[in-house]
């Protein structure tokens, strides 16, 4: 396949016109796997970061954007997060045999491991160290990771939920030590709650953790009392730990939409974060098997065009969850067309997925996979398609559920003295 032609605009004109966007992206994280049956995909599949990125480069919008080249995370910044004695343990990992990794893999709660796994783990943090560190710098405006293994779930102590080492957490450690940020803003819409990330910033002031998660009275994963609207924070942390639990499967766009604009960024506005981190799950997305929500690429792009609006603040989105490929990779579609800029119908269009379930399809049958669909010629990167006031899509109107309106308002009575935006 030969190169392909397009009057995109050269990176001066971007940068003149502020779409300075950023991405990382490394074909080795796909070396993490799981050791069990092939022919049966594990849901955190290897394939979910090339997906994503094969449609970004189909769709024209990865030259749009820098690539930013990373190492590994050091062990000295994940230290900041994670305990000695459990980084020992990931170590001695690269040594064991078959045998081995499945029995300590058993010690934890839905993780699988390789000789790969802890490498595939630093890579993933290393490159949203890196990609956090240029936006937080002024050399990114805003940036998209395209990593894994995931880490919301990771604690201090531990790995759980497919989750090895706290991505967003060490990234967030390394822009307030090196002094790049005095607050940070994490947003976690994966649709599970972001149980590591909230023990491990939960008495620090300097953090402003909000999540959006199924909570189901206690009963939907990580299966604990944690992810519920009462837990504020700790100590200084008092106020600066949000939870939006859920009540049930089924939450749209309408619900999500009604929590950014009545609490989320009223907070982030008051809060005046630095940088904004996105624990960018996409499980919460239409016919994803494991979340069971309704949230579709319009509601992404345009939760992700109102954190960009946020005042002086830098954006990050970093891949978490999401396990129905399309859907991960529509959604992954429209965060980027809302960072960059680009029109909503210009170019591939972001659908939402059109079967659930995981995806089962070898790489060489990619191609074959609903991936978006286009509405204008190859010559749609003309500049008149580029928008720096990004053409926010439809469900920025929609209207939440009462299940929905009804969760957001106690949180926003819960956390009313802490904030005065909500008084």
């Amino acid at each position: 396949m030969g190169p392909r032609k397009s009057n995109t605009p050269s990176r001066e004109i971007l940068e003149e016109l502020g779409a300075r966007v950023g991405y990382v992206f490394d074909m080795r994280m796909t070396y993490h796997r799981s050791l069990d049956d092939d022919e049966d995909p594990h849901p955190e599949d290897p394939r979910r970061t090339y997906w994503i990125y094969s449609l970004l480069d189909r769709a024209d919008l990865l030259r749009l954007m820098t690539r930013v080249s990373f190492d590994e995370a050091d062990l000295m910044q994940i230290r900041r997060v994670h305990r000695d004695k459990y980084i020992n343990i990931l170590q001695n990992t690269a040594l064991m045999e078959k045998a081995s990794l499945i029995e300590e893999q058993e010690k934890y709660d839905s993780v699988f491991l390789c000789s790969e796994s802890f490498y595939c783990a630093r890579l993933s943090a290393g490159a949203l160290i890196e990609l956090c560190v240029k936006v937080s710098t002024g050399i990114l405006d805003s940036g998209f990771a395209i990593i894994r293994p995931p880490g919301h779930h990771a604690c201090r102590s531990k790995a759980m939920g497919f989750c090895l080492l706290n991505n967003v957490a060490i990234a967030t450690e390394e822009i307030l030590y090196g002094r790049l940020a005095d607050r940070v803003m994490i947003v976690d819409w994966d649709v599970h709650h972001g149980n590591g990330i909230q023990e491990i910033f939960i008495k620090n002031k300097s953090v402003l953790y909000c999540s959006l998660h199924r909570y189901d009275s206690g009963e939907f994963y990580p299966a604990n009392e944690e992810g519920s609207l009462e837990e504020v924070g700790r100590e200084m942390g008092t106020g600066f730990n949000i939870n939006i639990p859920w009540v049930t499967s089924g939450m749209g766009d309408g619900d999500y939409i009604y929590a950014f604009k009545k609490l989320i960024i009223p907070v982030a506005n008051e809060f005046k974060p630095n940088l904004i981190i996105v624990a960018a799950g996409f499980d919460a997305a239409v016919n994803d098997p494991i979340g069971e929500c309704n949230v579709t690429p319009e509601c992404y792009a345009s939760m992700t065009s109102m954190l960009k609006s946020v005042p002086n603040s830098k954006l990050v989105l970093a891949l978490e969850g999401g396990y129905n490929l399309d859907a991960i990779a529509n959604s992954s579609l429209a965060c980027v067309k809302a960072l960059l800029g680009v029109k909503w119908k210009a170019g591939v269009v972001p659908e939402a997925a059109v079967y659930n379930g995981y995806a089962t399809l070898s790489e060489t049958e990619i191609n074959g996979v609903q991936t978006g669909r286009s509405v204008y010629n190859k010559s749609w990167l003309a500049m008149p398609d580029w928008d720096p006031e990004f053409e926010v899509p439809w469900s920025y109107q929609s209207e939440p559920s009462d299940l929905g309106k009804d969760v957001v308002d106690q949180v926003v009575k819960v956390h009313r003295k802490y904030w005065k935006c909500l008084q």
